[in-house]
């Protein structure tokens, strides 16, 4: 089967967890995450990267993290993680960051988060770890890779949307937003790493993939392409 349709991060090009990405010609994920149609892009995924089987949710831009135990839409969340070996986990995109996390340490574990900046304003990512870390994962010996998504070159918000981070993350928002005319540049990659920082990541276990959806063509944009935007997908497991 072919997979020029796949990519995959070179910090875990020899060891590590099994994962990767979708492009535009790889398989669709548009559509509703729990009616059957998913399950044929989901399995092709899953054969590209050697895993067995594959649990996702139902994103709704919100601050829930789910645990993964068996294949299937496990919910509706923004991350999702499991220790099951063979079983990974599935995030969908079309400009939001998809964030995979590994940690090490006692009992290994894996996930994912969907970081849109709603999901990252009431913590997805830094809960998704904390999630993790209860069950025996070690953030000192974790590894995370920030996949394609809108990059600090491109993403324009309004004033609303910076009144909101301040609010619920603090000061420290205010350094991931750079002015542009009467609207705001937001650095969503930035937000990500200070979140990986703040639940103990090593600075130099977090990875940016650094493409831009919007001013590229690789992948499904949202912004660019409105309605018509198809989904990329994004998989971790062991």
């Amino acid at each position: 089967m072919s997979t020029t349709w796949l990519r995959r991060h070179p910090a875990w090009a020899h060891s590590g967890p099994s994962h990767g990405w979708t492009t535009a010609e790889g398989p669709g994920f548009r559509g509703d995450p729990a009616a059957p149609v998913h399950l044929a892009p989901v399995a092709q995924l899953c054969q590209a990267v050697g895993l067995a089987r594959a649990a996702w949710t139902k994103q709704v831009h919100g601050g829930v993290v789910l645990y993964a135990d068996a294949p299937g839409c496990a919910g509706e969340a923004d991350a999702l993680w499991s220790d099951r070996p063979g079983l990974g986990v599935v995030g969908r995109s079309a400009d939001c960051p998809l964030i995979l996390v590994s940690l090490g340490g006692d009992h290994e574990c894996w996930g994912f988060a969907h970081a849109s900046w709603r999901a990252s304003v009431r913590g997805i990512t830094a809960s998704l770890v904390d999630a993790m870390a209860d069950a025996g994962g070690d953030p000192a010996r974790g590894t995370a890779v920030i996949c394609p998504s809108a990059g600090p070159c491109c993403y324009e918000v309004g004033e609303e949307v910076r009144r909101e981070a301040l609010a619920g993350l603090g000061p420290v928002a205010g350094n991931c937003f750079q002015p542009r005319g009467d609207r705001w540049i937001l650095d969503l990659w930035r937000l990500a790493r200070g979140q990986l920082r703040s639940v103990g990541l090593p600075a130099e276990a977090i990875h940016v993939t650094g493409v831009c959806t919007i001013c590229g063509t690789d992948y499904p944009s949202h912004r660019r392409q409105g309605d018509a935007a198809q989904r990329f997908a994004a998989i971790i497991g062991r």
